[in-house]
């Protein structure tokens, strides 16, 4: 069976709601953030302005609300979360044990209530006594809490008269807290509260369905130190009580005294479409809601939306124009406002309720200010106004800290930490704080009519923000959401095309489905290293924010410096402290100067210096350096610091010289013939030890003592040396005890002990024996020829283990863990692994902290130790068998071709390396490893990106934008002019839109003007910079967009004018690549490469639905500096999908499945349309060349994807799941010329024997899902095969009805073909796969026209889009296949990259299996929510157990948790938990899980056996916990 293991690469970022209070600390200022099913928690430092983050907790459920409330009795807060599945939990923070406590935990489900269509709105009582939670239509769910000072107060009295004995918490850190628990639909009857589960003993849970089985099993197993939940008396039961209004727009308590009912006022909406409030006061006995007479039906303005409760028991109710002030007994009072809509509101000072502020959804925010008055004895609102105090991101959520800092959530662009001043700031520091741009078009211009729009980095972008702005920018936090399309650009495809390694144009792959709604081909994705991998470019961001995000994992080098350098064979760096003379001529150097940072470069025939003083400020120059005592005429072999700094090495073939950094004088120098030899060969310097090669075959140790090269030893080998090292395993820590050499001929590293050159142990072979099985005195690399011998050696201590790396000619790298004692050195584990194809050479260096090796080579890498299990490993540099090894990662470097690297020692550059990249020297800032780093290009204002595809042969992005009208952010108000439409029309008339008349589209245009247009735009891969940009019709919408090659080929034609249509040879298409072998029936072999395709949709005023569609063909021409538009194809519908397809394309317009080709205009049809647009724009119609329509297959209701995987398409509907199509050719069959045959036509004979196309419907999925993504799963390693299919039902249970058995063995152990991803609606993941072709009755029970469900998973976010590709290097190694290989990227709607991989192994997927579900049963998570519930298929239609998916982002945990509890989690608790409970209770819960399945679809859903009860995982899979 294979698994699907989903894994976050980048969490979701969108923020759903925002609390702020003392939270973590009583005087603290804390700030609580939702984000999807997380929560973060951050503390306001006030002086700084800077958020620090305390902690961040997945919980098992999607946030839906937040809330943070204050008992009078805690020191500190606590908060309120509710999820989308009903269930709610209080949570608080354990100051001494630095983590977040559940309080309690529950469920308010309904079986016959109808949920809402919006979200769940909470409400919390000022006086903290009650919350109330609408979550479904007429029913309000009130959760009492017991917190109240007064014994007497009137809600205690309630709380006695109920006559109930109350159920309590387990949990009690702070005083006595009591929030109510599940209750059922009937208002009269109420039902205890499921039981908080309890940790037990080292930390774990006792899993929900053991509870029972535990408590019962107590008293026999007294010895067990188990803990279960107990009932106390601080619980309240919820009450579940209706109203009459059905669609409620918001709630809120109403501010009263404390002997007073808490009252709820309700603002909703009633069948008039009428806005109005009710309120409603709980009753005296069973906390009925009782309506208010005082408060009079008032109708309010139609889009009011918020409730906000101000003192006297009086609301502020917010619309989109208008704020008014109502209350019982008094006039309404009100005042407008600038017309928007309010999304997010907080008070600034909740003592005297006077300051609030508002944002609205075009991102500005705004301060309202209330005066009060008395009256009747209470605080009543005299007056109010407002006061515009600058822009924002569009808010989801808006929090008020403290000294003036608020915080701006949002979902639609980054979240913002800003200051509000009481002075306008000047324009200078406006200028510096807000980096988003709005850019505002140049109505005037020339090219007014294709207007292109100034891109860049959001750092560098000018501010335009509006003067008299109060609101000052402190942190911006990158928020991906919504992320609605994106493209995976391999790595070095964007900012590396000027690499001398850089693919070439027919071995670049255009980006697989890059923003076509679908993925092409995936069978021979990621088969080479540095194949479809590296970054991910999205579209984020909308309404005054948008942009797109370039996502990249590893480590980024941002080029700083380069220079063009011809025969560049090695390159080091060196810091020296005093620096003396130097040649004036090339760079003046002041001997007072603190240090000199040298770079020196060894040339094919010299040695050349290059360097900088520090402290340099804040420029730093780089010059050429001239020093004596250097050997500059010859090239250096190696170089390093000696003597603490007080001198340098230099190595040449010729001698060894000794150089004093002061006065730059020679203080020593060996050379070769001092022991008879003549010539060295390899050299090694680390601090005072050299190691050398002379004569290829002669080991030479010399010392670096008081000034002199004192030779220590010296030993003649029997093979040639290729590489030597003396790195030592103590770091700076002691000096090297041994000495690592690479042997030419024998594919040998020796390793010699110092200072003696003895053999500490026999030669390390490099070639891998079976099994592992490597004797004490090799170390072996596999010999595969010349190519494959060590380039490279190096000694390193990577995490808590000693490792010798061994680079080869052939981009392979042998690791070596190694034991290092008195006894010797012995080898403890040995990998091998392809980084890339060309020489690799191995640096160490210092990121961050910790040391990493970099990798260099045509596809550079970075080694570092995992840090998961250095934290928990206690190896030592000693070593033993029994402590762990110290695992080896790598990070792919965003460089292609790096020869050389070095580390530089810089002041005013830290972090920064010097890089040997082609024939170039580059000087870079190196990222941290391994995370991914967010750069973001502003795009302007309502200028929302919607497609994005990348062109790897042209090098350019295509991007397609809505922009919005209405907003007067993009355009002008002046851009409704009818001059401004006329130019509209004037680009319909050049394109030739013949839909609408130009007259009659004026006239549409002049009655109803549209709210958005669309555009499309060709930008720079390197800098985001706009290269053309073009408008779209009126009324056009861009839909799909990609990248594609289209293949050029022949126009049918009768027999008889074959020859004469042959001799015309098409003309070239000007700046086209044409090129490739197209196959047997095509005489030209011709390729349109590297072209942008375009679908859109057309939707007159008036009409819902897209009447037509266009698809645009363009392309970028460099030389003439224009983009192209070779071609429109109009079609019936909107064009949802685009898809390259064998060098033709698929598109999907409404539910048409279309395939097209680019073909052979027929004789005399020629084109010669051309016309300029404007400057960058040019439509060139083909001369030769048209797309036309091949053929066509109607498909459901409407495609929205298309996904392909060899002659197989898969097209996603919008309602009814996925249906699976087959390409197909055939051959037009020749008359038989029976006479009782119907005779063809004449034009039908003509064409006999041409080679037509079809699309062919082979199986569907028959259940009602809401698609909204489809993808192939590329298929297992032909090596991995055989792993997949052993018997995967439970053999111990075996609740698989026998029955089926057979079925299940035919249909699913290896006959399925295709396999791919689906993601609905429900924020649901399903894998699909096809049956294999069979005959209909051949009693196999297998339909073959069925699409059989494989797995079910609920993400609990909306996948928008998923492509082929992976974040990570994907490195195929025949020695160790890869087991879980990621090859699909996912983006959702708030703003999650995540990364599906495929686990070809299936003892290894069960193991995964078995392990997620002891973690989810036995570790504890805030809020204690169900976490089969939270990831189990949850539809309009259908709930059901997840299976067949891997939640990586569980598993990933097990490495966090300590050695112990690991061996806890792997035993599944057995020596805490009674073997017979838990025995007993499995066997049930399998029993009912496999009975299910007779009421279910077939043995469709039984393709996996998914685990569900807590196991013994070593017993039942027999590995071990290393296995793990």
């Amino acid at each position: 069976m294979q698994y699907q293991y989903v894994v976050s690469a980048h969490k979701a970022s969108s923020v759903l709601a925002s609390v702020s209070g003392a939270f973590t600390l009583p005087e603290a200022t804390d700030l609580v953030l939702a984000k999807n099913n997380r929560i973060e928690v951050h503390t306001l430092t006030a002086a700084t302005g800077q958020l620090r983050q305390v902690g961040d907790w997945a919980l098992n459920g999607k946030i839906s609300t937040l809330h943070f409330f204050h008992p009078s009795d805690r020191l500190t807060g606590c908060i309120l979360v509710t999820s989308e599945k009903f269930q709610f939990a209080v949570l608080s923070w354990d100051a001494e044990e630095q983590r977040v406590v559940t309080e309690s935990t529950g469920e308010f489900t309904e079986v016959t209530g109808r949920p809402t269509t919006e979200t769940k709105i909470v409400a919390v009582d000022p006086l903290n006594r009650v919350i109330a939670v609408y979550a479904y239509q007429g029913i309000v769910h009130l959760l009492p809490m017991d917190s109240a000072e007064d014994p007497e107060s009137a809600w205690r009295k309630i709380l006695r008269l109920r006559g109930r004995k109350r159920l309590g918490s387990h949990q009690q850190s702070q005083g006595s807290l009591s929030i109510g628990s599940l209750a059922t639909s009937n208002a009269d009857t109420e039902k205890w509260p499921y039981l908080v589960r309890a940790p037990m003993a080292d930390g774990l849970i006792v899993p929900s369905y053991l509870q029972t089985a535990v408590s019962n099993s107590h008293g026999r197993d007294k010895g067990k130190e188990v803990a279960h939940a107990e009932r106390s008396s601080n619980i309240y039961p919820i009450m579940a009580r209706y109203i009459h209004e059905l669609k409620v727009v918001d709630i809120q308590f109403l501010h009263g005294e404390a002997d007073e009912l808490p009252a709820l006022a309700v603002l909703y909406e009633d069948a008039n479409m009428q806005r109005q409030v009710h309120v409603y006061r709980l009753g005296d006995t069973q906390g009925e809601l009782q309506p208010i007479s005082e408060w009079t039906s008032l109708s309010l303005e139609a889009s009011a939306a918020k409730l906000i409760a101000l003192p006297g028991g009086n609301v502020l109710v917010a619309g989109d124009e208008s704020l008014s002030v109502i209350g019982p007994d008094r006039q309404p009072l009100g005042m407008s406002k600038r017309a928007s809509a309010v999304t997010a509101w907080t008070w600034i000072d909740t003592d005297s309720y006077e300051r609030l502020l508002l944002a609205d959804e075009e991102g500005e925010l705004s301060l309202v200010v209330l005066q009060y008055a008395d009256s009747k004895g209470q605080q009543q609102v005299q007056d109010l106004f407002v006061e515009r105090l600058g822009n924002t991101a569009v808010a989801s959520s808006l929090t008020y800290l403290d000294a003036g800092c608020v915080y701006v959530g949002s979902h639609c662009g980054d979240q913002m930490l800003v200051r509000l001043h009481t002075q306008p700031l000047p324009r200078s520091v406006v200028e510096g704080a807000n980096r988003r741009a709005l850019h505002m078009w140049d109505e005037t211009a020339e090219s007014a009519k294709i207007l292109a729009f100034p891109l860049g980095d959001a750092d560098n972008v000018e501010s335009q923000t509006q003067p008299n702005t109060f609101v000052e920018t402190l942190e911006l936090h990158e928020n991906l959401a919504p992320l609605v399309d994106m493209c995976v650009v391999g790595i070095g495809e964007s900012n590396n095309r000027t690499a001398d390694t850089m693919t070439t144009e027919s071995e670049a792959h255009e980006e697989s489905g890059s923003a076509s709604g679908g993925v092409e081909d995936c069978r021979s994705a990621g088969t080479q290293p540095g194949g479809n991998y590296g970054s991910v470019v999205s579209c984020s961001g909308m309404h005054n924010t948008p942009g797109l995000r370039v996502v990249r994992n590893g480590i980024g080098i941002e080029q700083l410096f380069s220079v063009d350098i011809s025969g560049l064979l090695g390159l080091w760096s060196l810091t020296v402290a005093q620096p003396a003379s130097c040649d004036s001529r090339a760079m003046d150097i002041d001997t007072d100067d603190a240090r000199l940072v040298l770079l020196v470069l060894s040339l094919v025939d010299r040695t050349l210096l290059l360097g900088w003083r520090e402290p340099s400020g804040e420029q730093v120059d780089v010059a050429e350096v001239a020093l004596s005592g250097w050997r500059l005429g010859e090239p250096t072999l190696a170089a390093g610091l000696a003597s603490g700094r007080r001198h340098v090495v230099q190595a040449t073939s010729s001698a060894i010289v000794l150089i004093d950094s002061v006065g730059w004088t020679v203080q020593a120098e060996w050379v070769p013939g001092e022991i008879g030899l003549s010539a060295i060969s390899a050299v090694s310097v680390s601090g005072d030890q050299v190691a050398a090669a002379i004569d290829g075959r002669t080991i030479v140790y010399l010392e670096v003592r008081q000034g002199a090269l004192a030779c220590v030893g010296h030993r003649q080998l029997d093979n040639v040396v290729s590489c030597i090292d003396v790195h030592s395993w103590h770091g700076v820590a002691g000096p090297a005890t041994h000495v690592a050499v690479g042997m030419w001929s024998v594919n040998d590293v020796c390793l010699l002990a110092l200072p003696d050159l003895v053999t500490a142990a026999p030669a390390l072979s490099l070639r891998m024996p079976q099994g592992l099985a490597l004797s004490a005195s090799a170390i072996g690399l596999a010999s595969t020829g010349q190519d494959s011998l060590p380039r490279s050696v190096l000694m390193c201590t990577l995490g808590n283990t000693p490792y010798l790396l061994a680079g080869l000619g052939d981009g392979r790298l042998h690791q070596f863990a190694l034991s290092v004692d008195a006894d010797g050195v012995s080898v403890r584990e040995h990998k091998s692994i392809a980084l890339g194809s060309g020489p690799l050479g191995l640096t160490p260096f210092v990121n961050h902290g910790s040391l990493n090796v970099f990798a260099s080579s045509d596809h550079s890498a970075v080694l570092f130790a995992d840090k998961h299990q250095t934290a928990h490993s206690d190896a030592r540099i000693s070593g033993s068998s029994s402590s762990r090894i110290s695992k080896l990662m790598y990070a792919n470097v965003d460089v292609l071709g790096i020869k050389r690297m070095a580390p530089i020692d810089s002041l005013g550059l830290p972090m920064s390396m010097c890089l040997a990249v082609g024939s170039q020297m580059w000087i870079g800032l190196a990222d941290p490893v391994q995370r991914l780093h967010i750069r973001s290009f502003a795009l302007p204002r309502w200028a929302t990106p919607h497609r994005i595809a990348h062109s790897s042969t042209q090098g350019v992005y295509a991007v397609a934008t809505i922009h919005s009208l209405d907003t007067g952010g993009s355009l002008t108000s002046t851009a409704r002019e009818s001059a401004v439409w006329e130019r509209f029309a004037l680009i319909e008339r050049n394109v030739q839109h013949q839909a609408i008349s130009s007259k009659s589209l004026y006239n549409m245009i002049a009655a109803t003007p549209p709210a958005e247009v669309g555009r499309f735009t060709i930008m720079d891969s390197q800098g985001m910079d706009v290269l053309a940009s073009a408008l779209l019709l009126t009324y056009e919408m861009p839909e799909s967009l990609c990248a594609a090659s289209l293949r050029c080929l022949q126009r049918p034609i009768p027999n008889a004018d074959a020859t004469a249509e042959a001799q015309e040879a098409p003309a070239s298409l000007a700046n086209s690549s044409h090129s490739g072998n197209l196959g047997e029936n095509d005489s030209m072999a011709q390729m349109l490469s590297g072209v942008f395709v375009l679908g859109t949709s057309i939707v007159p005023p008036g009409e819902d639905d897209a009447r037509s569609g266009r698809i645009i063909i363009c392309a970028w021409d460099a030389t003439q500096r224009h983009m192209r538009i070779m071609c429109t194809f109009e079609v019936v519908g909107a064009v949802y999908a685009l898809v390259p397809f064998r060098g033709m394309l698929l598109a999907a317009a409404n539910g048409q499945l279309m395939l097209l080709g680019w073909q052979r205009r027929a004789v005399g049809a020629k084109a010669n349309y051309t016309t300029k647009v404007c400057d960058s724009v040019m439509f060139m119609e083909d001369p030769d060349y048209e797309l036309v329509l091949l053929c066509s297959q109607q498909t459901q209701i409407t495609a929205l994807s298309i996904s392909v995987s060899g002659d197989y398409i898969i097209v996603g509907d919008i309602m009814s799941s996925a249906s699976l199509y087959r390409y197909e050719e055939y051959v037009i069959p020749a008359s038989s010329g029976n006479r009782g045959s119907l005779q063809q036509s004449g034009s039908e004979a003509a064409l006999a024997g041409q080679i037509r196309h079809r699309l062919v419907p082979v199986a569907r999925d028959y259940s009602g899902v809401w698609t909204t993504a489809v993808a192939s799963v590329p298929p297992p390693l032909a090596q991995n095969t055989a792993r997949l299919y052993p018997n995967v039902i439970d053999a111990e249970t075996g609740f698989l009805a026998r029955q089926n058995a057979t079925s299940y063995e035919r249909a699913f152990r290896g006959a399925l073909q295709e396999r791919f991803v689906v993601a609905d609606a429900y924020n649901n993941i399903i894998r699909m796969a096809r049956a294999e072709d069979r005959a209909a009755g051949d009693g196999s029970g297998v339909d073959s026209e069925r699409l059989y469900v494989e797995g079910r998973w609920h993400l609990g976010d909306m996948v928008n889009v998923v492509r082929q590709g992976s974040l990570v290097m994907d490195i195929p190694d025949p020695e160790f296949p890869g087991f879980v290989r990621p090859v699909l990227v996912y983006g959702t709607l708030h703003g999650a990259i995540g990364v599906i991989a495929s686990v070809e192994d299936g003892r290894l997927g069960r193991v995964l299996d078995r392990l997620q579900i002891n973690m989810a049963h036995l570790i504890p998570t805030p809020g204690l929510w169900d976490y089969g519930q939270w990831r189990g298929y949850s539809s309009d239609q259908r709930t059901s157990q997840a299976f067949g998916f891997l939640d990586g982002d569980l598993i990933e945990q097990f490495l966090d948790l300590s050695p112990e509890t690991q061996q806890l989690v792997f035993s599944g608790g057995s020596t805490l938990l009674p073997s017979e409970a838990v025995a007993e209770a499995e066997h049930q819960m399998k029993s009912e899980f496999w009975a299910s399945f007779s009421r279910v679809e077939a043995e469709g859903d039984v393709a996996v056996f998914s685990q569900m009860a807590v196991s013994d995982i070593g017993q039942r899979e027999d590995v071990s916990l290393d296995y793990v």
